[in-house]
């Protein structure tokens, strides 16, 4: 990349100062969108850069490690989760006895291998009217929509894998009571040495206000929109934010509550860097693409670890 113009770049990045960082990028709007126009191969630079920090913001933000176990191991691995670890006994017997041996029993899960992407389409115009307006919206939005993408998988998962049993139930909203939900929250504990989250939207957790939720300090000033707002009986409380796709739909249920324990599940990244590009497309447009290989996989729904609640 052009020395100039990549100090240019790295000036406006560093500049701490919101009226002066504005005024660089001002001055230097019209440079930069001439020549990411001459020079694309720049501009595929300039996307790797904005999707990796895209990628890096998300790992930081990301409340799932929270809620299950998140892993990372090298790209070329093959990720197995190990459960049901059975055998070994041990026992008291008198003195002097033969000691009796054992075998480890186990089962093994594969963790699966796919891809979390995105990819928008700028027009060249964009770019070259207003080079650092595009390049914000693309930073909003590639930040937006990662950092939610994990917590999407994770109810997706939920939702096709429990629609009955006892960890699963219907109830009214307006008259929800403990002796309701209780039996499920402690169901899904049992079976996960008590390391439970409740999980869910606004209109959901809120719910939860009238029964014996407590809300942390957090809540009081008002400081976050996606993270622990408080604990119900002991059990924190998480509250996620919803988001439109691109029909104005909402994506999460704003109607469901997950109980969710530590031991539930695994979400498994394969290698630390995002696979980036840039390709032409017809009548000037351009599309940026980055994936990451990563698996999702909720091994504990069979053995109880996961609850579902929807409210009516």
């Amino acid at each position: 990349m052009d020395t100039l113009v990549f100090n240019t770049l790295k000036a406006v990045a560093e500049e701490q100062d919101e009226e002066k960082r504005s005024v660089l990028m001002a001055d230097s709007n019209r440079a930069l969108s001439a020549h990411f126009m001459r020079h694309p191969t720049d501009l595929e630079e300039v996307a790797f850069d904005l999707f990796d920090n895209a990628w890096s913001d998300m790992m930081t933000t990301d409340i799932l490690p929270r809620v299950i176990e998140v892993k990372r191991v090298d790209f070329q691995a093959v990720d197995y989760v190990d459960e049901d670890l059975r055998g070994m006994r041990a026992y008291w017997q008198g003195k002097g006895g033969r000691i009796l041996s054992d075998i480890l029993r186990y089962e093994r899960n594969l963790m699966p291998r796919e891809e979390m992407a995105t990819a928008i389409d700028l027009h060249r115009d964009e770019i070259t009217t207003d080079f650092w307006g595009a390049y914000g919206k693309l930073q909003g939005q590639a930040r937006e929509k990662m950092d939610q993408l994990p917590t999407y998988r994770l109810v997706e998962l939920v939702q096709a894998g429990i629609t009955a049993g006892t960890t699963f139930g219907t109830f009214a909203a307006a008259t929800l009571s403990a002796a309701q939900i209780d039996p499920i929250i402690e169901a899904v504990a049992n079976r996960s040495k008590g390391q439970v989250s409740i999980i869910g939207t606004r209109q959901a957790t809120r719910a939860l206000a009238g029964i014996g939720l407590q809300f942390g300090q957090n809540i009081a000033e008002q400081i976050f929109r996606t993270g622990q707002i408080g604990v119900y009986k002991g059990y924190p409380v998480i509250e996620v934010e919803n988001f439109e796709d691109f029909s104005g739909n909402l994506v999460l249920p704003t109607n469901e509550l997950l109980i969710v324990g530590q031991n539930a599940g695994r979400l498994t990244y394969y290698g630390d860097q995002p696979k980036v590009q840039q390709l032409p497309r017809p009548a000037f447009y351009v599309r940026w693409e980055t994936a990451r290989d990563a698996g999702m996989l909720l091994y504990g729904i069979g053995r109880g670890r996961i609850g579902r609640i929807i409210l009516t």
